[in-house]
């Protein structure tokens, strides 16, 4: 996991114009409450004062100093904040992490000094130069520097925790950690969430002396801070695309977003395995999942302390959620991938995660904690069919956490749909769903839905959007506490092209049987006929044809007079919301689907649910004069699959 302040140097900013934008920069979501403004640099003068001055923590080590232990057992002693930074520069440490496998190898350090209040106020961060074949690149390997999912690696000093990699000063491969101390993170979930501090590099907080930069190897000035990366992954075995990982789904008014990771990079997830049983020990590589099985959703880090069956990590917040509810387990590595371009910055590739093994309860400032033991969450099952409604394939997902519901239901479903479909643009397909629910009383109950879904762009996204909502509204709702207890869900693909039903015209049945447009005929008063929607067949957006519809039988009452019409249209048509801007431009929004508008409690919510129709519903409304006053009748029935728009017919009438 990587999580450090990054700094940037003047060179690349020279070479390339401005320092590369982070992924944050590039793709604007949530700012985590730890991130620093960019920019901040040192000038070349306040280096060379920092150098002039000497700054240095000062202080030796008390010789007597009581043992002080991080495990409540009295095992894992530990060294306070204050003597590591009363450490001369260049003083010795170890470590432990993964560089492939799941057993721990060592690496060696040097102290460089820290920065007051580099974490939050009242939480310095420590500064160490680290060293290792895969660090400095003598395995055979490009230099990999601090990498992502390193995180967590603790730090030693004579078999004392001193506490866990966590930060790293820039992309670029440098071997500087900054360290989040054990004194921290031993606090994780027992105290309450720290001010934050906007940390600016002065040298009234930049505690580095002159012996402590040239240990640093590379000039602290010209530097900015920056929140680390992790390494967030989201798939299933194989996968290539992480195309349903932040994106937005809604077939509602207001548009709703839902991210299985809201910060860093993803990488496709390796397979969950029940090959990797190793346990969590400190320096082994952890995974913090969302969700695991043929869903896998969360970050890879290290574990920095385990007491018992209490397991401490990461030494930076995941999703700074506070309390959470996230799966626990180990995971097996690959390799470190060093970064050969010096701006995306050196990761931990998985190659299988092992199955869960407890839940991680914290995610606070200075790391997460977890306890091995007994896991909680729901199933989701995905169930794949031909067109013959045979099964050809067969998914099963489990969530930890809520409020990511309609995220991950809409991606393993996406991700059926895609392994079957074998491709990412267009398609046909039906989706039934069924979600089991616990409200805040104990009872228990279930929806169940279904919807035609024709997408010319992006199918599997398209598929799973239906009951990814319902799942949203249930666990959102905000009249009582609910609890999705399962999903099962079943997708038919019908045909590899979008194929979509366009209202056209609305014919009548001559005596001779034949079939022509209503739209200017003259009917008779008393007489009965029959009429069917007509249709213009899309595929992928083209026209393909003609088809029609179910024919309905009209009887006009014997007092009818004059004129009437039929109109015919979808269900789920859409509304538009057009709004006229200072400029004069005129911009319109379609809104579909089922508003929650005046619900009152949870009983209403799901009984608007339940209404909702497919998209191949159609209804059709025939109004006519009579001699007194008029009639109005309504049709209801399913058409050949996405219908959209209307279509009128105006027809006199004679008595």
């Amino acid at each position: 996991m990587r999580v450090a302040c990054s700094i940037r140097s003047r060179a690349l900013e020279h070479r390339y114009g401005r320092a590369r934008p982070t992924l944050e920069e590039e793709h604007p979501w949530p700012r985590h409450p730890l991130t620093r403004s960019r920019g901040r640099q040192l000038t070349a003068a306040l280096a060379a004062s920092l150098l002039v001055a000497g700054l240095t923590a000062g202080g030796t080590t008390a010789a007597n100093a009581a043992q002080v232990f991080f495990c409540p057992d009295g095992t894992q002693p530990y060294a306070p904040v204050s003597e590591v930074e009363a450490f001369a520069a260049g003083e010795t440490v170890t470590g432990l992490s993964v560089t492939q496998g799941t057993t721990p190898a060592a690496f060696s350090g040097t102290y460089i000094g820290y920065i007051d209040d580099g974490i939050g106020i009242g939480k310095d961060m420590l500064l160490f130069k680290l060293s290792s074949a895969v660090i400095d690149g003598t395995g055979g390997l490009k230099p990999a520097g601090i990498w992502a999912g390193m995180s967590g690696s603790p730090v030693y000093k004579d078999g004392r925790l001193i506490g866990s990699v966590s930060y790293s000063l820039n992309a670029d491969n440098l071997p500087i950690a900054g360290v989040t101390p054990a004194e921290y993170m031993k606090s994780i979930g027992t105290t309450a969430v720290s001010t934050l501090a906007k940390v600016k590099l002065t040298k009234a907080n930049l505690k580095v002396s002159a012996d402590g930069i040239t240990v640093a190897g590379t000039a602290l000035a010209g530097t900015s801070l920056s929140q680390v990366k992790t390494v967030n992954v989201a798939g299933g075995a194989g996968e290539e695309l992480n195309a349903f990982a932040n994106r937005t789904f809604a077939r509602t008014a207001k548009a709703s977003k839902a991210r299985i990771m809201r910060s860093g990079a993803l990488l496709p997830a390796a397979a969950v395995s029940s090959a990797v049983t190793e346990p969590l020990v400190a320096g082994g590589s952890v995974a913090a999942l969302y969700a695991s099985g043929d869903l896998v959703a969360g970050a890879i880090g290290t574990v920095t302390a385990v007491c018992g069956d209490t397991v401490w990590a990461f030494g930076h917040p995941m999703d700074y959620n506070g309390n959470t509810l996230l799966y626990l387990a180990n995971a097996s590595t690959a390799l470190i991938v060093p970064d050969g371009t010096g701006r995306v910055g050196s990761y931990k590739q998985v190659s299988k995660f092992g199955e869960p093994v407890g839940m991680i309860t914290q995610d606070r400032l200075v790391g997460i904690r977890g306890t091995v033991g007994a896991t909680h969450g729901y199933g989701i099952d995905v169930s794949v069919q031909n067109p013959a409604g045979t099964q050809v394939g067969a998914y099963h997902g489990d969530l930890a956490y809520q409020g990511l519901s309609g995220a991950a239901i809409a991606y393993l479903i996406g991700q059926a749909a895609l392994d079957q479909l074998d491709q990412y643009g267009s398609g046909t397909g039906e989706i039934a769903w069924t979600i089991d629910y616990r409200r805040a009383d104990g009872s228990t109950g279930s929806l169940t839905n279904s919807q035609i879904v024709a997408d010319r762009g992006s199918f599997p996204d398209a598929i799973g959007t239906p009951p990814a909502n319902d799942a949203a509204a249930i666990t959102d709702n905000e009249f009582e506490d609910v609890t999705i207890t399962g999903v099962k869900a079943t997708v038919r693909l019908l045909s590899a092209d979008a194929f979509s039903y366009k209202a056209s015209a609305v014919q009548v049945r001559a005596k001779s049987g034949s079939w022509s447009s209503l739209d200017g005929k003259r009917l008779k008063a008393g007489k009965t006929y029959s009429l069917r929607p007509r249709y213009t067949v899309k595929k992928n957006g083209k026209s393909h044809g003609s088809v029609s519809g179910d024919a309905v039988s009209v009887k006009l009452k014997s007092t009818a007079r004059k004129s009437g019409t039929f109109v015919f249209s979808p269900v789920n048509q859409p509304t538009e919301s057009c709004v006229t801007l200072a400029s004069g431009t005129t911009v319109c929004e379609e809104f579909g689907g089922t508003t929650t508008a005046g619900l009152q409690s949870f009983d209403d919510l799901l009984a608007t649910l339940e209404s909702e129709q497919p998209d191949s519903a159609v209804e059709g409304v025939l109004h006519y004069k009579l001699k007194k006053g008029s009639t109005t009748r309504g049709f209801e029935w399913t058409g050949p699959g996405v219908v959209t728009d209307s279509a009128e017919a105006a027809f006199s009438i004679k008595a």
